[in-house]
């Protein structure tokens, strides 16, 4: 079973879609996933932040040095600091990288260069976007060096 470590916006409104996909990838039972945003530190209120953002920090890293492949979900070059962060240290680490781009919003040029597979969707329409992460899905499949990058569809900045 391969090791997904599955980054993106994890703000109320990117939420369900997030929810949705590491639901598809779980769906299939090739994959362990692990999301940031599922992570919860046992009795976190008698942290302090700074305590708190460190045992979430330090989940983050291990969770990234233990993944098979990280898969960004990128919403165009606004992305949060901390997916882009993520992926920067994955790429480090050598590790595979799959971003999936789900806006029509310019890419960041870092971001499309520091991954293995890109593939563009459009949440505007659901049935094509569930079509884009079952394709996603099935080329995890595959030895990464079969892997290739979509065209950007949208502005690289």
């Amino acid at each position: 079973m391969k090791k997904i470590y599955l980054a993106g916006p994890c703000d109320t409104e990117n939420r369900t879609m997030m929810w949705k996909i590491a639901t598809m990838f779980r769906q299939t039972e090739r994959f362990e996933v692990y999301c940031p945003w599922e992570y919860q530190v046992e009795d976190a209120w008698s942290y302090s932040q700074e305590d708190w953002a460190a045992f979430v920090f330090a989940k983050d890293i291990m969770a990234i040095q233990d993944c098979d492949i990280f898969v960004m979900i990128s919403v165009g070059r606004e992305s949060t600091a901390g997916t882009n962060w993520e992926q920067g240290y994955a790429w480090g680490l050598g590790k595979d990288i799959v971003v999936i781009q789900v806006t029509d919003k310019p890419t960041s040029l870092m971001t499309y260069h520091g991954c293995d597979l890109f593939v563009s969707s459009n949440l505007k329409n659901p049935t094509n976007f569930s079509n884009d992460i079952q394709y996603l899905i099935d080329m995890l499949d595959l030895p990464s060096d079969y892997w290739s990058k979509d065209k950007c569809y949208t502005t690289l900045t």
